[in-house]
């Protein structure tokens, strides 16, 4: 059965679902990027009383394929600017809004990958539910002001933009789907837990949203302006492109060619070299201080981390487990994006010598993840409300452990996706999936992640380190892996 919700921005068709629940996927958030507007800032999309379906996912981001990310086999388009929308009825307002923001490492990744369907949310829930896809890897952070000009100054930075502007959309108009614009929680995971970190210290996002949940990736993830340059000049050399015209000249197949190569090239460096740059302009001071000094002061946090995150890239990468191994793979990661580990070989000797399974894997783990977290939930936990987890729960797939994105299909519901059974196995526990997503939906509706099924959950402050372990029997920690955090907490300073 359809249904029509009307927006400033057209009138749009979606269905109604057998379990009551309303979709309405494929909504442009804005103007389409594509010719003139490739490399540009998006652009508000115009005001309409013309009648749209909304009854498909939108084109996921052009991209190189990747089997394990399975947006990337969906059909692929640089008119990607698109959020779907789950809500039970469009009459009532005033409901807790969820913003999901997707992962895939600034690379690729969308919201039409099925372990993000947002059904599960709104059918178990009181909420409308979000999810937004926007532009990555060279359509998305590429620093192309010296070859275009001016004209493409923002270019640095688009993927940003574009979430950025998904918001202004939402907040104009998630009224009309029974939402409140007043009470938006957004949250993502890996890129996505980068992208609601850092969206909290950008001036152009304040107000867009009230609370948010990072999972596995804070601003830690960023790059320097003289890093995209580099990466840039490496990118149209690739090409064989000498002016702005014969770089636009190229269609999406070539560009993700190109792209493939270049992160081809950079090898291991390539995890998070299309990540956001700290560029003066939209982000103008460094994240770290901004949140050390309270820019996000009206901003609840929920922030944290899988025990096992790297034991993901063994998906990729054959030899991880090998120490040499793991630490090319650190070294090359931290010379686009991170810190400078030519220096801290104290603290890295240190780490290694306690007692313990602690070994070049489990040191990338700290360094990428979960120090980066504790930092971000220590300097905003002495402005706001902070809550912290470690999720600990093990992989039903050999060798995964509690990996990367682990706590994605609990979060979800989605145990039984494909893209979920890929990387926790068959069978995993339900209970835990109820837990999980009444903890975030609980924070989005009343402002603190406890509820009914879980131990008391007190929020975090920087003398107790209170961290919920989040596992079959959820438990309260007081400074998790202590020895490890104070052998290399001072290596971002």
């Amino acid at each position: 059965m359809s249904i029509m919700a009307k927006t400033l921005y057209g009138k749009f068709i979606g269905k109604e679902n057998e379990n009551g629940t309303i979709s309405f996927k494929g909504i442009p958030y804005a103007k389409p990027p594509v010719g003139k507007l490739r490399w540009k800032r998006p652009l508000h999309p115009d005001p309409s009383d013309e009648v749209f379906e909304a009854l498909e996912f939108g084109l996921s981001c052009v991209q190189p394929i990747d089997e394990i990310e399975l947006s990337s086999i969906q059909p692929q388009g640089e008119d990607c600017l698109t959020l779907n929308i789950w809500t039970r009825e469009l009459n009532v307002a005033n409901k807790p809004v969820m913003v999901f923001i997707h992962g895939g490492g600034y690379i690729g990744g969308g919201a039409n990958d099925p372990v993000y369907d947002g059904e599960n949310f709104v059918n178990r829930h009181d909420i409308v539910f979000v999810s937004i896809t926007y532009r990555c890897n060279v359509f998305g952070f590429m620093d192309l002001e010296e070859i275009g000009g001016t004209k493409y100054a923002d270019s640095n930075n688009l993927g940003m933009l574009d979430q950025i502007q998904a918001l202004e959309w939402i907040k104009e108009n998630i009224g009309h789907f029974g939402g409140d614009a007043d009470n938006i929680t957004i949250f993502g995971e890996s890129a996505g837990g980068s992208s609601v970190s850092l969206l909290m210290t950008i001036p152009e996002a304040r107000g867009l949203f009230h609370k948010v949940i990072a999972q596995s990736g804070t601003f830690n993830f960023m790059k320097t302006v003289d890093m995209a340059k580099e990466i840039t000049k490496d990118f149209v050399r690739i090409t064989g492109t000498k002016t702005m015209e014969e770089l636009q000249a190229l269609n999406i197949d070539q560009l993700r060619d190109y792209c493939s190569k270049l992160m081809k090239e950079y090898g291991y460096g390539h995890e998070l070299m299309f990540s956001p740059v700290t560029d003066g302009k939209l982000i103008p001071e460094n994240p770290d201080e901004s949140i050390r000094n309270g820019c996000a002061s009206d901003v609840k946090l929920m922030i944290g981390t899988t025990l096992d995150e790297l034991a993901y890239w063994k998906l990729y990468y054959d030899n991880l487990e090998d120490d040499e191994e793991m630490n090319d793979f650190l070294t090359q990661v931290c010379r686009v994006n991170g810190p400078d580990l030519s220096q801290p070989e104290k603290m890295i000797n240190q780490y290694l010598s306690l007692e313990g399974p602690t070994n070049r894997m489990s040191l990338s783990n700290e360094i990428l993840f979960r120090i980066p977290a504790i930092r971000f939930a220590e300097y905003q936990s002495k402005h706001a409300p902070t809550w912290m987890y470690l999720f600990t729960w093990q992989s039903g797939i050999e060798g995964l452990g509690a990996c990367h994105a682990a706590e994605v299909p609990f979060v979800f519901y989605t145990l039984n996706s494909q893209s979920a059974i890929a990387f926790i196995g068959e069978n995993p526990p339900k209970a835990l999936a109820d837990q999980v997503q009444d903890a975030w939906v609980a924070f989005a509706q009343n402002n603190n992640p406890s509820h009914s099924s879980i131990p008391h959950w007190p929020a975090y402050d920087d003398e107790k380190r209170i961290t919920m372990i989040i596992d079959n029997e959820w438990r309260i920690e007081e400074d998790p892996y202590r020895e490890e955090r104070l052998a290399l907490e001072k290596i971002y300073d």
